[in-house]
């Protein structure tokens, strides 16, 4: 990580007057990439090979900074972009290519903090629903099968990444005060005369008491095409994990629905893992996805995880994972690409390295 800083200084007759404000500005981000191999990996079936970024963490950077107002305030403000390291080309957010350039595709924020009081940000917010998500899991919210999953294989009315990234959005997270902190998200339409159309909204609430957390969070999407206007995506999560010695355990439930379209889906979500040293990691998670409209679509998925600390920035991991999907399921060991073919059990196994800077 590499840290900028700035004091803030005034010319005033000629002289340089004291500062009175004190700045800085962070860079940061993660390089991920590595080897994968998966079954049933595209619509036509089969198996492929391929050199894949951000197999664990999204490779990405972002500036982050704080000015010191005075009386216990700070102007912050936070960018955020993800690229593909195997190919340099930005993710563009999953947009559409006729959507633009979309350089901060992972938030673009601006607003005021305070210890006492909280923050207030404006801009492109990540969702509570996203926040408490990776608060929970255990895995570092893998893109290889994690909570991760969730959003993005359960397509209803949202993309995982329109449930993540929210634009237009006014969000508050309070300070944590005796373990527990809240966060509410409101996202303006911007339809002209509809206060709701397009509108978004989510919540979420976090207590943390030694090495016991709990979590929850809802989020309430309107038709984010604007084409009709009425709730097309409907999702909530609550979950806890815990740590004693070398080992953490995570369980969740969530559901994900379209009320326009009456789908719903539950998932049940645990996580284990265990440090035999300071260097070594070793992790299982185990995701049962079931459908409660017809259970064609229900699956189940299985992983297994090794991670190698080669120093504090830098990791080697391996995964190895296997999801049984029924008959029109399609579940799929990474966050954002289901399993190529509905019915189609996905095997996949992946090497890699990440570098935090």
């Amino acid at each position: 990580m590499k840290r900028f800083c700035f004091a803030a200084l005034a010319l005033a007759g000629g002289t340089i007057s004291a500062a009175h404000a004190q700045s800085s500005v962070t860079l940061y981000g993660i390089a991920d990439s590595g080897i994968l191999y998966k079954t049933h990996a595209a619509a036509g079936g089969g198996s492929a090979w391929s050199v894949a970024s951000g197999i664990d963490s999204t490779s990405r950077w972002g500036l982050t900074g704080r000015e010191d107002l005075g009386g216990g305030l700070q102007a912050l403000f936070e960018l955020e972009s993800a690229f593909r390291i195997n190919t340099g080309q930005s993710i563009n957010g999953g947009q559409p290519a006729s959507a633009g350039n979309v350089l901060f595709d992972r938030g673009a924020t601006v607003g005021i903090g305070s210890k006492t009081f909280g923050n207030v940000l404006l801009g492109k917010n990540r969702s509570p629903l996203l926040r408490i998500l990776s608060r929970l899991d255990i895995e570092g919210y893998s893109n290889f099968g994690s909570l991760n999953n969730l959003l993005y294989q359960n397509l209803s009315g949202y993309t995982g990444y329109q449930y993540s990234w929210v634009d237009n959005s006014a969000e508050y997270m309070s300070p944590e005060i005796a373990g527990f902190q809240g966060m509410a998200m409101y996202s303006f339409g911007g339809a002209a005369g509809d206060f709701q159309k397009k509108s978004a909204m989510s919540f979420g609430a976090s207590y943390k008491i030694g090495d016991f957390m709990a979590a929850a969070a809802y989020f309430n999407g309107r038709d984010i095409t604007g084409a009709v206007d009425s709730t097309t995506a409907r999702a909530y999560t609550i979950g806890a994990n815990y740590g004693f010695d070398a080992f953490k355990f995570m369980l969740d439930f969530a559901n994900f629905k379209n009320p326009a379209r009456g789908t719903s889906d539950n998932f049940y979500t645990a996580e284990f893992s265990y440090a035999p040293t300071p260097f070594w990691t070793i992790s299982a998670t185990y995701i049962r996805q079931d459908d409660r409209v017809t259970n064609d679509r229900d699956a189940s998925l299985y992983k297994l995880g090794a991670n190698y600390s080669l120093s504090r920035a830098t990791s080697l991991y391996s995964f190895v994972g296997y999801v049984k999907n029924n008959r029109l399921a399609t579940l799929g060991l990474q966050n954002s690409t289901p399993a190529g073919v509905p019915g189609g059990n996905q095997f996949g196994v992946a090497i890699g390295i990440r570098h935090l800077f």
